[in-house]
């Protein structure tokens, strides 16, 4: 919490009718800290507008975690000895889902809040808080099996121990901010590919939920009744990522738009669970795998090799850590068990490597700025994100994408389920 007291003015006139160049104070909280730094409040400015009774007000504010913010501003009439608890009159950059980043706009209808006050006692406090403690996991328990007529779903407001039930038995979802991102990658980005530009800024308006881990072999057999992976791995493979599935077989349908084609994996999902489960679309993905980072992987680090790199060792399975050399190896070959290797900032695992994991959209070119892209209208292709096992370094950057036809299937191709809030 950082807090800074200064006068609104210099005048001592009271009401409202003088000009005031206000210096606000700055406060920053934040939760659920081990998801990542505080967010920052910085540069904050207010006016009072010429022959008026409003004021604006502009400030900076920084999560390096990615989070939206919840902005609440305080106000003191007497020079911050105490802040009044009353909500203000103001809109703009203020309440919750607020979107990082700086130049943020407040106005303050000051009349209406403060209607008799002196303006050279009035302090602001701006504070950013990114909690996310209501309801910020999701749990799909589907250990009755697929005989089930349905699946209980409860929510939790802090991540449970990461034991192997959510490997196999349950499926735990965790809650992803709604926020802008810049998607693509930079033209000097070490193993960058062209299809991963030009980069544009993305904004994804509602918070999603998405699976902590690729759906495993456990998670597939029991809500589908059996797995397809070539690399089942002996008792092992209950924790293993399912393979050998293709976008028809866990979704199929039409999209955009459309819903998911009858006993496919998201059809019988949502019909045991009353939830629109699906897969993420792409700007979803690259958004949630980059968890408010900017570099070629969620750790914010780049590559230094494109084939060996000691920083992808720590994110996933991929060919030069364990992967296509031992693949043939029934215990420790191809892909791991979910959740070996290090995490993003929003808990996410095997977001690189490990297997790769289908996405909604049709493949295409992109550009531009935009607010939740379904991704072209049609195409033959639908994107496939993230390497896997057989990849090397350069692959499994959080840009890098590539397609495949829908009824097409390969032993390193996998999926995890989302569910965008309000659906």
């Amino acid at each position: 919490m950082a807090n800074k007291d200064a006068d609104m003015s210099a005048t001592t006139k009271t009401g409202w009718n003088s000009r005031l160049l206000v210096v606000v104070v700055c406060a920053a909280t934040m939760t659920m800290k081990s998801l990542g730094a505080q967010p920052t409040v910085t540069n904050v400015i207010a006016q009072q507008r010429t022959s008026s009774s409003m004021v604006d007000i502009s400030y900076d504010v920084f999560d390096i975690s990615g989070h939206v913010q919840t902005v609440t501003m305080a106000i003191s009439t007497n020079s911050g000895a105490q802040y009044l608890p009353l909500t203000p009159t103001a809109e703009g950059a203020i309440g919750a889902g607020v979107i990082t980043g700086a130049q943020k706009q407040i106005v303050w209808h000051a009349d209406v809040d403060l209607p008799d006050f002196s303006g050279s006692t009035v302090r602001v406090k701006i504070t950013a808080d990114d909690a996310f403690s209501s309801n910020l996991y999701l749990v799909v328990d589907v250990s009755a099996g697929p005989t089930a007529v349905s699946y209980p779903v409860t929510y939790l407001t802090s991540q449970p121990t990461l034991d192997d039930t959510y490997k196999s038995t349950r499926i735990l979802l965790r809650k992803i901010p709604a926020g802008s991102f810049t998607m693509g990658s930079p033209t000097n980005e070490l193993g960058r590919d062209t299809a991963e530009g030009p980069q544009h800024m993305v904004t994804l308006s509602v918070d999603f939920y998405m699976a902590v881990f690729e759906i495993t072999q456990g998670q597939y057999s029991n809500v589908m009744g059996s797995t397809p992976s070539r690399f089942p791995q002996g008792a092992l493979g209950s924790y293993r990522p399912v393979e050998q599935v293709s976008w028809n077989t866990v979704r199929g349908g039409t999209w955009p738009g459309g819903t998911p084609a009858a006993g496919t994996f998201m059809d019988v999902l949502r019909t045991k669970t009353g939830l629109a489960f699906d897969l993420p679309t792409e700007a979803q993905w690259e958004y949630a795998c980059r968890a408010g980072t900017t570099n070629a992987l969620n750790n914010n680090t780049n590559l230094t090799n494109i084939y060996s790199d000691g920083n992808m060792d720590l994110l996933g399975r991929y060919y030069c850590n364990g992967g296509s050399t031992v693949w043939d190896d029934p215990i420790n070959g191809a892909h791991a068990a979910a959740g070996s290797y290090a995490a993003n900032n929003w808990g996410l695992f095997d977001m690189h490597g490990n297997v790769w994991e289908w996405c909604l959209d049709c493949y295409g070119g992109y550009g531009g700025s935009v607010t939740n892209p379904p991704g072209p209208a049609s195409g033959p292709y639908r994107v496939i994100r993230g390497g896997s096992w057989i990849s090397n370094a350069s692959v499994c950057r959080s840009a890098y994408r590539i397609h495949g036809t829908p009824d097409g299937f390969d032993y390193n191709i996998g999926f995890r389920p989302v569910l965008t809030t309000g659906q």
